[in-house]
């Protein structure tokens, strides 16, 4: 960790990144949660492209056995009735629900015989982080197998903006009563715990107050498991674009805002703003962005 105060920030850099980081996990809860974030997408295309549904379900299969065609755990041992539970779709599949199973599990890395699945299990984060993140790819990307490029990304996107509006309907947080004093303390103290003990990123920190700071990621987990398929624009719609739509910082106190990504270029600038005390915060160049930092490293 390198620092710098300057007149007007405060700059940091951190190198996290660690692929052999590990972390808990139980099995039931981390396969309902990929269930459920499956089933919103897919209720999501029925309402839009209702008509191509079972031919998108088809394409998101044959996806999910492509790499996986050997893999075969045991799907009696998971506890089903409450994985289901919240379901819509999903649970009219089991074909698809056991590919979905056979599918995170392998890349999660656990043996082929495992004989319970309510135990906690220590993993590699970097693995628990690739079953989430090929999930979402492979959910966006039998869309495109299905409807080309172009039409993939006009879909996708609604399908965001649906699961935008379902997350705020489902939000109970309870709302400050004044929000000028709301500040990015505590979400940072949990982002360097948070990222230093599960390996996430290497990155440079800039803090201007304790109501606006701006990170420059170099090295992001999220980019390291997807950019083995080569696919920036997909990779970029899967894992980002939901944080990233407008849309999501509306009725927020904190927004955040990025103009680039490690999907397509050399970092990614995620800024923070309180935006009572900084109303429509003005992103910080790229420039400025790119070189924070860089005469800690001299």
């Amino acid at each position: 960790m390198k620092i710098k105060i300057g007149m007007k920030m405060k700059v940091t850099t951190y190198n996290f990144f660690n692929k052999e980081a590990k972390s808990e996990i139980k099995l039931n809860e981390f396969i309902k949660k990929c269930f459920e974030q499956t089933d919103s997408v897919i209720k999501f295309f029925k309402e839009l492209k209702e008509s191509k549904l079972d031919k998108y379900l088809l394409a998101f299969q044959i996806r999910l056995k492509s790499d996986f065609k050997e893999s075969q755990y045991n799907f009696s041992i998971f506890n089903l009735d409450e994985i289901e539970k919240n379901l819509t779709l999903l649970h009219n599949y089991p074909e698809i629900e056991e590919a979905m199973i056979n599918f995170i599990c392998k890349l999660l890395e656990l043996p082929e015989d495992l004989g319970t699945s309510k135990e906690e299990f220590n993993l590699l984060y970097f693995n628990i982080r690739k079953a989430e993140g090929y999930l979402s790819y492979y959910r966006v990307k039998a869309i495109e197998d299905l409807l080309g490029k172009e039409e993939c990304t006009k879909v996708y996107k609604q399908i965001v903006e649906n699961l935008i509006k379902e997350m705020k309907e489902q939000d109970t947080s309870e709302k400050p009563e004044d929000p000028m004093k709301i500040t990015r303390i505590e979400s940072r103290e949990f982002v360097l715990e948070h990222y230093s003990k599960l390996g996430v990123a290497n990155f440079t920190l800039g803090i201007y107050d304790d109501y606006k700071e701006i990170y420059r990621f170099d090295k992001c987990i999220v980019h390291e498991v997807l950019k083995v398929f080569n696919d920036p624009d997909i990779a970029y719609l899967s894992s980002c674009y939901l944080r990233d739509s407008p849309s999501n910082n509306e009725g927020y106190i904190i927004h955040m805002r990025k103009t680039q990504t490690l999907h397509h270029t050399d970092f990614c600038d995620e800024f923070y703003w309180n935006n009572y005390v900084h109303p429509n915060a003005e992103q910080p160049s790229l420039d400025f962005t790119k070189n924070m930092g860089k005469d800690l490293e001299e």
